[in-house]
């Protein structure tokens, strides 16, 4: 049996500063034949960096990182490549740094709370050009937005 042709992978980059996170996700992928871990890194400018020189077809990224954050790595990544999929994977539940990092030019946002198939699944979503969140940042961006928007009987005059 021949080895697969290397086109059929995803070839992924890991951006986290703690290097034992990044050794479990790695081995999460790993674990899926479809996809690479290509690049490593611990921080966001290495990340920027790296990126160019791997050309990943998907990074997989914190947002808080000494130096230059996620965000700002996402920022300047997309600024380089246009077409960059990056996948935010942080401990961050909040819905403030997901639309950061969307803002910014992440494709999805994964809380590292989440089973591991729900990161698998923001990788196919991503991958599909599709943006990705997790139940829990979906939940809270559709709250935020229901509270802030007015109900349709506050546009009701008293007539």
């Amino acid at each position: 049996m021949s080895a697969p042709d290397a086109r059929s992978f995803t070839r992924v980059m890991l951006v986290d500063d703690h290097a034992i996170v990044r050794e479990g996700y790695r081995s999460l992928l790993h674990k899926q034949d479809h996809l690479r871990v290509v690049a490593e890194v611990g921080n966001g400018a290495d990340a920027y960096r790296l990126y160019k020189e791997v050309r990943p077809d998907l990074v997989i990224m914190d947002v808080s990182m000494p130096g230059i954050g996620g965000v700002e790595a996402i920022r300047r990544i997309r600024q380089w490549d246009h077409s960059a999929r990056i996948l935010v994977f942080t401990m961050h539940q909040s819905a403030a740094y997901a639309l950061q990092a969307i803002k910014a030019g992440a494709r999805g946002f994964v809380t590292k709370s989440n089973p591991p198939d729900t990161l698998l699944h923001a990788i196919a979503e991503v991958m599909a050009g599709r943006i990705a969140l997790s139940p829990d940042i979906d939940h809270e961006l559709a709250m935020n937005r229901l509270a802030d928007e007015p109900s349709a009987v506050d546009a009701l005059s008293p007539r």
